[in-house]
């Protein structure tokens, strides 16, 4: 099937500027030609669906969404925090003391609906996505008022089995909350970018304190930004 990317960013009902960039970097499965995008149909509405969105055929009056706003990877750990010696002796307990480590929101009951969400999330898959590194998150985004998206940086105390795709044990959880399924795909292109550097891993397992911590994402979230 051929659309213009505006028609496709309808039917999806993203914006232009997010499916460029998707097939820029190659994360959603259509190619260009002649000014068109060009995709299997199943295959796009199975994406679509893994990734929680839908594919809705665009319509004569159909119009693309206004660009979303949403911020990179160092305002948004900045506001989720780094927390250091988090404990637990099973998956459960460490994502439990790294719930209850995070400042930006405790009002009534979300830490535990978080932990709740984070836990039925590991039943369908560990998020130990290798090298030591998991990213917990819910399955879908839970709606916390005004709180935006965050990232809670939680290095662990020790070492654990995480049930990692690379089986070895993992020491840090980057917990991320979104309050969009769209804002939730534009932060893990980002992480992931990040994580697929060897240099950034080694530095990970120096435990680097905050402002070098932050330093570090300030300048990937540049590498990631250039042309």
């Amino acid at each position: 099937m051929k659309l213009q990317l505006k028609e496709l960013a309808a039917a999806l009902n993203i914006t232009s500027r997010t499916v460029e960039r998707w097939i820029r970097q190659g994360r959603i499965p259509v190619r260009i030609k002649e000014n068109h995008c060009v995709f299997s149909l199943p295959s796009l509405r199975k994406w679509a669906d893994a990734n929680n969105l839908t594919y809705t055929p665009p319509s004569a009056d159909a119009h693309p969404l206004p660009e979303e706003q949403v911020d990179n990877l160092h305002a948004t750990m900045a506001r989720g925090g780094v927390y250091y010696n988090i404990g637990g002796d099973t998956v459960e307990g460490v994502i439990k003391a790294g719930v209850n480590s995070i400042t930006c929101f405790d009002t009534n009951g979300q830490r535990e609906t978080l932990y709740e969400s984070l836990l039925a999330r590991e039943e369908l898959m560990s998020t130990g996505i290798g090298k030591g590194v998991a990213i917990p998150h819910p399955r879908t985004p839970l709606g916390y008022g005004a709180i935006p998206a965050f990232i809670a940086t939680c290095f662990l105390e020790n070492p654990m089995d995480y049930q990692a795709v690379d089986r070895l044990p993992v020491f840090v959880l980057f917990i991320l909350i979104c309050p969009s399924s769209k804002s939730h795909l534009h932060l893990l292109a980002r992480l992931s970018f990040c994580l697929r550097d060897e240099e950034f891993i080694q530095f990970l397992n120096q435990t680097p304190e905050p402002p070098d911590f932050f330093k570090k994402i300030e300048e990937l979230d540049q590498r990631f930004d250039a042309p």
